[in-house]
């Protein structure tokens, strides 16, 4: 069955990721505001090697592996062999070197050339994100209020807050979201719905403007893995994994179809 799959996959591969001690620096982008004129890809280059990489807005990236130590990146639209032929106003962003779970998010920005958009690093690693709690940014300048089953979390105009998970297992909960306008306004209503909790998985939320209609709403899951453990994964024995797979046959509580793991990303539209 293509979901028990996926589940198995997502859950074998946060497992292996989560016990391997010597995981790569990796790192996902997320272009969550752009202009329908804005890239749609490009390039990560790293002083030595350019990494191709989407710039979505309804899903996060691929994985990107990253070396070591400090570290100064460039966005670019074109492949780079060498750091000498970079443009002044190419878009660049410093990694420090303890820094090695960590989220790219883009912006537009028409300072920048023929690559018009700015690099925002957000650190989630050493317990900053953990599985089951949600990130949000809110990209209003509304005020946001949002019940999740029993917890209240409220996130200020342009601000961000981390939330917990609503439940300590996988399952399906009620949300609740509301705003102030103008932070404030009297609270509106955004939307009201089921949403399904992944304890496994850490969620980015995004909420946007949508040109004077009801701010939007965007969650994105993220099971990080890195290439190493996809191949030892692919080159395990399956013996091996049967004490992981085989539980997984008879569980209740894994991800529904519309929001497998393969599906990184759920848009939620106002009034659903």
């Amino acid at each position: 069955m293509i979901v028990l799959r996926a589940t198995i996959l997502a859950t074998v591969s946060f497992l292996a990721f989560a016990q391997n001690a010597d995981a790569k620096r990796t790192c996902r982008v997320v272009f969550p505001e752009r202009p329908r004129d804005a890239p749609k890809s490009g390039f990560i280059f790293d002083g030595k090697t350019s990494h191709a990489v989407n710039l979505p807005s309804m899903n996060l990236s691929e994985v990107i592996e990253l070396p070591e130590d400090n570290l100064t990146i460039a966005l670019t639209p074109r492949q780079v062999t060498d750091p000498n032929g970079l443009a002044a106003s190419t878009p660049m962003l410093k990694i420090p070197e303890g820094v090695r779970d960590f989220y790219i998010i883009i912006s537009p920005d028409p300072n920048h050339g023929d690559f018009p958009v700015k690099m925002n690093l957000v650190e989630t690693g050493g317990g900053k994100l953990n599985p089951g709690q949600t990130l949000w940014f809110n990209m209003t300048g509304h005020k946001i209020v949002a019940k999740m089953g029993e917890e209240v979390v409220t996130v200020e105009p342009k601000g961000r807050k981390i939330s917990d998970g609503p439940m300590p297992q996988n399952g399906y909960y009620l949300a609740r979201i509301a705003y102030h306008a103008n932070g404030n306004g009297p609270l509106a209503p955004i939307t009201e719905q089921k949403w399904w909790h992944d304890t496994k998985s850490r969620q980015l939320g995004f909420i946007v403007s949508t040109g004077g209609k009801l701010p939007k709403l965007y969650c994105y899951y993220d099971v990080r893995t890195t290439e190493a453990v996809r191949k030892a994964i692919a080159e395990a024995d399956p013996e091996d994994l049967k004490p992981v797979i085989e539980p997984l046959a008879e569980r209740s509580d894994r991800v529904p179809e519309e929001l497998a793991p393969a599906q990184d990303e759920q848009a939620i539209e106002p009034g659903q």
